[in-house]
């Protein structure tokens, strides 16, 4: 089986910088866990198409986007956790 080797070098930052500002708007409209849900089913879907030569830049490209959408969520999704307390 083939593994991947990601380093932060293989990340798209413009990808990932424009996921992270489209994240920042997203919690307005909607939770920070809906915002996570939607990242994680990206990275998934990154890094299945990683495996394979002919979709390896496109595999990139999704986990940088899913990864962008994680950088606010997170934070988020830790603030609404405390506020509940």
């Amino acid at each position: 089986m083939h593994t991947l080797d990601l380093d932060a070098r293989d990340l798209r930052y413009f990808w990932l910088v424009a996921a992270a500002l489209t994240g920042g708007a997203a919690l307005f409209a909607t939770s920070a866990l809906n915002v996570l849900g939607c990242a994680s089913v990206i990275v998934f879907c990154g890094l299945a198409a990683s495996y394979s030569a002919r979709y390896n830049n496109w595999g990139l490209i999704l986990i940088s986007i899913g990864i962008g959408l994680m950088v606010p969520g997170w934070p988020a999704l830790v603030l609404q956790g405390v506020n509940s307390l």
